[in-house]
């Protein structure tokens, strides 16, 4: 295995690799840059520097931001996803300033001093309880790359309240995006706090100050002490420090889970017997049974503190990007096919095996063409923003992948949807 030390290309890449036209030097070999075509690497990306109009004289007047994400809860806080054509055509891995944000509250302002201090305990049932600073996260560790893919549980959420009203807001079908996260495994972490034998649970908390107190949830332990899971903590995100709406300084990442289940801003690791009492793990991703209604669920309490009710795997979905909405396709000038384009996903590390198209309302389907583009990554040895990139082992598959399929224009013409499953 090499380490990467220096990247030359012509591309735009994070400040953390600079690039330029030439050679790989990879310890005491140099091999070309067409060794690492193979595998994704981020999109162009521009740190945005000035705070938008619309942010200023909120708490996140610190937070500089993207003018084209598409705000979803008002002002503030800031709940954001990108234009779906825009995340779609970044490919694979999606830049800092297009990545959806869930916030619920205002962003801790923390600055470049007070980071190599920023602190983390391990406490609970340990046999050692820890304190460890930002230093020692980085230096004490080993260090692994991945790509991963975060999805907000409520993705697509618009759609669905069409059909039957759900709590939270309206999110479109861009409520999810992809990066390469570098951080230590969580695993190794709480392996050196020593968990108790009784120990069953992992309660996150971080710094964010909300009405109702940190923002906390919490995982199985069995989930976090499996290498095969990919659970981390990360304080890079394609190759660069993390940006304050994705948890700078350091953030939990739990692959193949709901958004909710990655804690931003992460403060505390508590080991417990039963899982977080958390205010926002109690009241925020979980799906009551259908016969319980808003005001059923508003009367009794009871229905949100039953943990079977608790969103953890990431459902099954799926969505078309191409065609766009309202896209016009003149038949003049069409060629004799166009292929339509989406992206699916799965959670829990399953992997999407068949993507299906219908032009006749469900009628009949036809299978659609799957590329995962994750897969690349799994042949690579070496390491990338100073992570051990190491997945050749690893059967589970924790990102997006991309499906497309060729339609005839007769074909689409006479069409009146497209369905996706």
């Amino acid at each position: 295995m090499a380490t990467i030390t220096e990247v030359r290309t012509d591309a735009l890449v994070p400040t953390d690799l600079v690039l330029k036209t030439g050679q790989i030097k990879i310890e005491s070999e140099e091999i070309s840059t067409k060794d690492l075509s193979d595998i994704p690497l981020p999109p162009p990306s521009k740190r945005p520097t000035e705070v938008l109009n619309v942010d200023k004289g909120t708490p996140d007047s610190h937070v500089p931001r993207d003018p084209r994400l598409i705000r979803l809860t008002g002002v503030h806080p800031f709940n954001v996803e990108p234009p779906l054509t825009d995340l779609y055509k970044e490919g694979f891995l999606t830049s800092p300033e297009l990545f959806y944000v869930r916030n619920h509250g205002p962003v801790p302002h923390i600055k470049d001093e007070d980071i190599p201090h920023w602190e983390i305990s391990i406490e609970g049932l340990v046999e050692k309880p820890l304190v460890l600073n930002f230093r020692q996260v980085l230096q004490q560790y080993d260090q692994i790359t991945a790509p991963i893919t975060l999805v907000c549980a409520g993705n697509r959420r618009k759609e669905q309240n069409i059909v039957r009203k759900t709590k939270g807001f309206s999110w479109g079908s861009a409520g999810l995006s992809t990066a390469l996260f570098t951080g230590p495994l969580l695993a190794d972490i709480l392996r050196s706090a020593k968990p108790l034998r009784k120990a069953k649970y992992v309660c996150m908390e971080g710094a964010d100050k909300l009405p109702n107190g940190h923002y906390g949830t919490s995982i199985k332990l069995n989930w976090a002490l499996d290498p095969n899971r990919g659970i981390m903590l990360a304080h890079k995100m394609n190759g660069e420090s993390l940006r304050p709406d994705h948890g700078r300084p350091l953030r939990a990442v739990v692959p193949g889970q709901i958004g909710g289940r990655s804690v931003k801003w992460l403060k505390r690791l508590i080991l417990t017997d039963a899982p977080s009492d958390n205010w926002y793990h109690i009241n925020d991703n979980r799906v009551l049974p259908t016969m319980v209604s808003p005001e059923m669920a508003s009367n009794n309490r009871n229905w949100w503190h039953d943990e079977r009710y608790a969103i953890y795997d990431l459902n099954t979905n799926s969505a078309v990007a191409y065609p766009q909405n309202n896209e016009v396709l003149s038949l003049l000038s069409a060629g004799p096919s166009y292929t339509v384009r989406g992206y699916a996903y799965a959670g829990g590390g399953r992997r999407v095996t068949r993507v299906e198209i219908s032009l006749d309302k469900g009628k009949s389907w036809r299978l659609a063409e799957i590329e995962y583009a994750e897969d690349k990554y799994r042949d690579f040895e070496g390491e990338l923003f100073g992570g051990k990139v190491d997945m050749y082992w690893r059967e589970t598959c924790f990102c997006w992948c991309f499906w497309s399929l060729s339609i005839t224009i007769p074909e689409l013409e006479n069409s009146d949807a497209i369905l996706v499953r």
